[in-house]
């Protein structure tokens, strides 16, 4: 009787030290970060300036990305499947809607984060052109070429 005890004891140790808790990601652990771009004005450089009614749509697929009444600074994500991407830039005044295409280039990195994360993708190399129109946004600035957080702007758009 002894050795049957003993037998389930060990039997049920076995099972249960391969087994762990679930993986849950938590929300502090930093995922894919989106791009930064920030509004400043062209003909004072150094101050932020606001862009009423921005809509900021992907041309792949037609999709409204940003809808914002007013804002000086947006966060947009890049694709994790391809290394270049294209978004359409909206200004709303009282006036028509005014706009302008910018083409993003860079170069994915699958990073791994852990086990319940996964992997997170970061940018390098970061480029943006635009299609020479410059309706409204005159020049850009690449502030940063590589995307790993969201603590600084990448891009800075005048206007």
């Amino acid at each position: 009787m002894l050795k049957k005890i003993a037998g389930l004891v060990a039997f049920f140790i076995l099972i249960t030290a391969g087994c762990s808790k679930d993986d849950i990601c938590s929300q502090d652990t930093p995922t894919t970060p989106l791009l930064i771009i920030t509004f400043n004005d062209i003909n004072n450089p150094t101050q932020r300036k606001t862009v009423p009614g921005l809509t900021v749509r992907a041309t792949s697929n037609n999709q409204n990305i940003v809808n914002a009444a007013s804002t000086d600074s947006i966060a947009i994500p890049l694709p994790t499947g391809a290394d270049i991407t294209e978004y359409r830039f909206i200004r709303s005044t009282n006036s028509e809607p005014v706009s302008d295409f910018y083409t993003f280039n860079y170069v994915r990195e699958d990073v791994y984060v852990n086990r319940a994360c996964a992997f997170k993708t970061t940018y390098t190399n970061l480029t943006a052109a635009g299609d020479g129109t410059a309706d409204w946004i005159f020049r850009v600035e690449v502030n940063n070429q590589t995307i790993e957080d969201e603590t600084q702007a990448h891009l800075t758009f005048f206007h």
